[in-house]
């Protein structure tokens, strides 16, 4: 086994991540923004900028962190996200961000690490993030058990207060990854078979993205300074061209919903965990 487990607690030297509104608008495209999104798409007036922009940023001090395990990289598997914003991205700025390995924990099947980061954009606290990866084949060290992973429970037999279904493109991880995701997985066939998938997989946090915008839209009135946090865990990987279906339903706790994503052909749930908080 090649995993360090001194790793714990590693903290990255900060990343400066500049960037304009043509960022925060790929990152819209990305997601498959279109003409109904121009507030995230245009440079005049100043854009809107989503708030899981924060993910942006994040992954090269994350990967960073990621290598210091010493972990197979190549087995790798995103299974849930975590946003804070703290506030508005501005659409323009630099993004200094720090990440932390807050611990490595033996599944059996793998081993979970979680990396928190900081994110200030110009100086400013803007964002805070939290992944969750799991390094497969990686377990078995005899390590203790994770800590408790998001369970949302939502009320027996109440409707969804939205439903949106959100067509994928083919191509869409090809556009995902020009925000700076460029995991081989999403874009290479014969890397992708040698992980067991027919093609190229969508990025779990390209998913997390629609979910999180169809949540902004439907509850927040399309303000992203209304958004607190998202978090997901991931449950089944979605193929580029996948209808998804974006469902929300309030809980009893106000300005909180759960949010799941089924892919519209199989019924199988890509979110089936999924706690969105926002102003009501």
């Amino acid at each position: 086994m090649t995993l360090d487990l001194g790793a714990r607690g590693f903290e990255t030297a900060a990343h400066s991540h500049p960037y304009d509104w043509r960022d925060t608008a790929l990152y819209a495209l990305g997601l498959g923004a279109g003409e109904g999104d121009l507030p995230y798409l245009l440079e005049n007036p100043r854009p809107k900028v989503l708030p899981t922009f924060a993910v942006v940023p994040g992954f090269a001090p994350v990967f960073e962190a990621l290598k210091r395990t010493g972990g197979n990289l190549v087995t790798l598997l995103h299974s849930g996200e975590r946003v804070e914003v703290l506030r508005p991205f501005p659409p323009d700025g630099t993004a200094q961000t720090r990440a932390r390995i807050r611990g490595i924990w033996d599944m059996k099947i793998g081993a979970l690490v979680l990396v928190d980061t900081e994110i200030a954009v110009d100086g400013v606290p803007t964002a805070r993030t939290t992944w969750e990866l799991l390094l497969r084949g990686e377990g078995g060290f005899g390590g203790e058990r994770p800590p408790a992973l998001l369970r949302v429970r939502q009320p027996a037999g109440k409707e969804p207060d939205f439903r949106t279904l959100v067509p994928t493109a083919r191509n869409q991880a090809l556009l995902y990854r020009l925000s700076g995701d460029v995991n081989p997985i999403h874009s290479n066939p014969d890397v992708a078979r040698a992980a067991g998938f027919e093609r190229p997989i969508l990025h779990g946090l390209c998913t997390y993205g629609i979910a999180a915008r169809a949540a902004l839209r439907e509850l927040c009135n399309d303000d992203p300074s209304r958004v607190r946090s998202f978090e997901a865990r991931f449950a089944k990987v979605v193929m580029p061209g996948d209808t998804l279906v974006v469902e929300g339903v309030t809980l009893e706790e106000p300005g909180t919903a759960a949010i799941t994503v089924t892919v519209a052909g199989s019924g199988e749930k890509a979110i089936a965990q999924a706690r969105f908080e926002y102003a009501p």
